[in-house]
């Protein structure tokens, strides 16, 4: 999905630790649009550059959780893991 950020003005740096951020707020925004909660979860409508937390929905659905299964490789600091 990086590759898509051209798209949406980022042009450079498509593997830094900012792209994998703006890909993970591309594929979120692709989920809720997919389960139709893209409505009800809106997100940051003015980028202010403060913190931004989402209130909970009564009567609504909760969050999503997102576990990383690595296997059996060690996730410390320098591992190829992550790319």
């Amino acid at each position: 999905y990086s590759h898509e950020l051209p798209l949406y003005g980022i042009k450079v740096g498509l593997t830094n630790y900012a792209a994998a951020y703006c890909t993970g707020l591309l594929v979120a925004r692709r989920l809720l649009q997919r389960l139709g909660l893209d409505s009800l979860y809106a997100g940051a409508i003015e980028v202010t550059g403060d913190e931004f937390n989402v209130e909970p929905v009564d009567n609504g659905p909760g969050a999503f959780r997102c576990y990383l299964d690595v296997g059996l490789a060690r996730t410390t600091t320098g591992a190829r893991v992550f790319g």
